[in-house]
């Protein structure tokens, strides 16, 4: 499931992640800023996250597609928070604004990273159920917020679809189903956007700023 940790491919680093900056402002082009006044990034850390067979751990494709995101959001004057998922306690980085508040968030993505390996390391492989993590939702995600959730989907608890369908009542919800490889099988009360975890992230970037114009103008 997991290789030795800081192996390119199966670990987050900053500076990769701070590097995003610079990709997201070339290739991440922006959608109405008013739609994204502020954005709550999700990243699921969880076991079944931290595999991969050919660029990156699905995990580390999650977090370089919400840095991208996020990156273009404080870009065009929003604010960024962060919830991370995975066997631990949840990480939890509050809103923030411009580079710094990006910068906060570039560091609670490796923290919860470098943990959830560390546990995988110890033997720790089995996912908690989803849903229960996103009840700290509740109390980050501020009035207007858009919430953008990457996982696999895998374990999702009892009533997701449920969980879902008030989230996106309450806010403007994306929801980001990363898969290893072209022909993996989205989870069928979730997948409004796909991504292949082999897709670097110059590519990743105009492929997500497509789909996500194209989810806001499908409601």
């Amino acid at each position: 499931m997991i290789r030795s940790p800081h192996v390119p491919g199966a670990s987050l680093r900053t500076s990769d992640l701070v590097a995003l900056r610079e990709t997201a402002r070339e290739h991440f082009h922006p959608w109405q800023s008013r739609d994204w006044p502020g954005v709550v990034l999700v990243a699921d850390f969880r076991p079944s996250m931290l595999s991969g067979q050919l660029r990156a751990f699905r995990s580390v494709a999650a977090a370089e597609a919400l840095a991208l995101i996020g990156w273009r959001v404080v870009q065009d004057g929003g604010w960024v928070a962060l919830l991370a998922l995975g066997a631990s306690a949840p990480v939890v980085v509050p809103a923030g604004r411009g580079q710094p508040g990006m910068r906060e968030i570039v560091t609670g993505l490796v923290a919860a990273h470098e943990t959830a390996e560390a546990m995988a390391l110890a033997g720790c492989f089995d996912d908690p159920p989803l849903v229960p993590g996103l009840g700290a939702l509740e109390a980050l995600a501020l009035p207007g917020a858009a919430l953008v959730i990457a996982s696999g989907f895998e374990v999702p608890g009892q009533g997701l679809a449920a969980r879902v369908e008030t989230l996106s009542r309450a806010h403007l919800l994306r929801l980001l189903h990363v898969i290893d490889g072209p022909d993996g099988d989205p989870h069928p009360a979730c997948g409004l956007l796909t991504l292949d975890a082999n897709l670097p992230p110059e590519q990743a970037a105009p492929y997500l700023g497509r789909a996500l114009r194209r989810a806001a103008l499908s409601g």
